[in-house]
């Protein structure tokens, strides 16, 4: 974990340019799983404090976090993202953040959160909304986020979300994502009882729905970047440094009693971030920037 300032240490001026203090994320997830657990929330709870900060999603927010640069003045929209971070990007930074899903399960939980930290409606508001018909005015938002999303929108959705991402995008404003990545696209189905989404998504005829898809590096071009409209600032990859002979990924083995030492297992086993996924024994996730045009 970083031994930096934690984000609420820093002034105003310089949350700008401040790099994300997964320490302080940490003890944050846990305070909030003590809310939930104050409140009678057992199962939610134990979710945070067992697991605070998961093997894969740390790393995530931290590439979003350190990318974005987010500022009080930021109006910024999180589709379908885990709305851990949203809350804390919202208390820490103090940013109008729009959260949303294409499924209510978040809402009621996170609306006593928002009320146990002290935010406003203004600072943190709650839609559900479907990415790929958002129902936002053109040029709303500063920065749009999507934390493992896009991937499990079926069919050309992923497509159709990017491009009202840039629609709801203001002229200068970022766009960043995650999502899985392999040499050759792939796509995974499971069954309907293994993903609370499963309702949205598409079915196959042997009954099993589909989860996600592993993008290619030309997929990233024609499904995300191309569609979108906007202007690419930057990709980068991250893989793992094992199991470089299997398709299954160090995270498919951790028990859920790993929890606790998620943030010092992806430290050790996954990668940093590099240019192209050639350079990785084994690539796993794409992060991709992109910015509107200002003219």
């Amino acid at each position: 974990m970083s031994g930096a300032l934690s984000v609420r240490q820093q002034s105003s001026a310089d949350r700008e340019t401040a790099r994300l203090d997964l320490a302080d994320l940490y003890l944050y997830a846990m305070r909030v799983g003590m809310h939930l657990l104050a409140r009678g929330r057992l199962k939610r709870a134990l979710r945070y404090l067992v697991q605070p900060v998961p093997y894969w999603r740390g790393l995530e927010y931290r590439l979003v976090w350190d990318a974005a640069r987010f500022t009080p003045g930021d109006r910024i929209l999180d589709i379908g993202s885990p709305k851990l971070l949203a809350l804390y990007l919202a208390e820490k930074v103090g940013a109008e953040v729009h959260a949303t899903d294409i499924d209510a399960y978040f809402v009621n939980e996170y609306t006593l959160l928002r009320r146990a930290r002290g935010l406003s409606e203004q600072n943190l508001a709650f839609d559900v909304q479907d990415g790929r018909a958002l129902t936002y005015a053109a040029a709303s938002f500063t920065k749009v986020y999507a934390v493992s999303v896009l991937e499990h929108i079926p069919d050309e959705g992923d497509s159709d979300c990017v491009r009202e991402i840039g629609r709801v995008l203001r002229p200068g404003g970022t766009c960043l994502v995650t999502v899985p990545f392999w040499p050759v696209s792939r796509d995974e189905y499971k069954e309907p009882d293994a993903f609370y989404w499963a309702g949205s998504s598409k079915t196959r005829a042997d009954g099993r729905v589909f989860f996600q898809r592993r993008y290619s590096e030309a997929d990233l071009f024609t499904r995300l970047i191309e569609p979108s409209g906007l202007a690419l600032d930057k990709i980068a990859f991250v893989g793992e440094r094992v199991l470089a002979g299997s398709d299954r990924e160090f995270g498919d083995f951790l028990p859920v009693p790993s929890g606790p030492v998620h943030p010092l297992l992806s430290r050790l086993v996954h990668t940093g971030p590099v240019d192209s996924p050639a350079a990785l024994v084994k690539p796993l996730c794409a992060f991709v920037v992109l910015t509107k045009p200002t003219a």
